[in-house]
């Protein structure tokens, strides 16, 4: 962790890469869920640096649970590309924790950005609980990025079209033994035509899913947008995800 160490500027963490051949799509530039894998891997190297990372929270049965994605996406880097990716907090109140992300290019211009939102959970008592001030002390506070405004929750229109349902693999397992935040929207992606390259992404995490679970996919197409709403067999919902072009 040595060199990652060195990345830690104030409230902000950053590490530099290159963009991999396997990261890109048939036109060679980085992925939506390519680039969110970026994000949630700078939170987690964050974590680890400053000492409240997995391992700690798993040792008092804490753990901060993603609840919303706004992501903007100016240009999707391309294969090669060198990069570096950013977080930082920038508010905690009460139950609630939000944390903006960015990706920079070579010349240090910001491409790619988001806001998050999060809820910090006792995992014993399986429901919220207020973080104590070691969980948020150690991260600071930054400025927030400038964001459009969003409404509060991704809308599913009515008539959406249910798609062909499939199991949860062991492949999209976290640590958690949850499906992991990005396999969402990767499952979202593969249910959208192909060339449709997402610039605005917001998603709402409602309730994870487990190996042995089944996805029910629906997806509903507007003018501007489309919803992919992941249900459970019995019409309860895992998670939606709005993608705008």
């Amino acid at each position: 962790m040595d060199d990652i160490r060195e990345c830690l500027k104030g409230p902000a963490f950053e590490f530099e890469a290159r963009v991999r051949y396997s990261e890109v799509d048939h036109r060679g530039r980085l992925t939506l869920p390519a680039l969110v894998n970026y994000f949630q891997d700078c939170s987690t190297f964050q974590s680890e640096v400053l000492g409240v990372g997995m391992a700690w929270l798993k040792s008092e049965q804490k753990a901060w649970v993603l609840s919303h994605w706004q992501i903007v996406v100016d240009r999707y880097p391309e294969l090669c590309e060198e990069i570096a990716v950013g977080t930082f907090a920038y508010k905690f109140r009460g139950l609630m924790a939000n944390r903006n992300f960015y990706m920079k290019d070579g010349a240090g211009r910001i491409i790619a950005r988001a806001d998050s939102s999060w809820v910090f959970m006792d995992l014993a008592k399986g429901k919220p609980a207020k973080p104590a001030p070691e969980h948020v002390e150690r991260y600071g506070l930054g400025a927030p990025l400038e964001m459009p405004p969003e409404a509060h929750r991704v809308s599913v229109p009515e008539g959406a079209e249910e798609h062909e349902p499939f199991a949860v693999l062991r492949s999209m397992i976290d640590t958690n033994e949850h499906v992991n935040n990005c396999q969402y929207i990767q499952m979202a992606t593969e249910l959208l035509p192909r060339d449709i390259e997402p610039r605005i992404v917001r998603v709402d995490y409602r309730r994870a899913a487990v190996l042995g679970d089944v996805v029910h996919p629906f997806v509903a197409q507007e003018p501007d947008r489309y919803v992919v709403d992941l249900r459970d067999a019995s019409g309860g919902q895992f998670v939606a995800v709005e993608l705008m072009s």
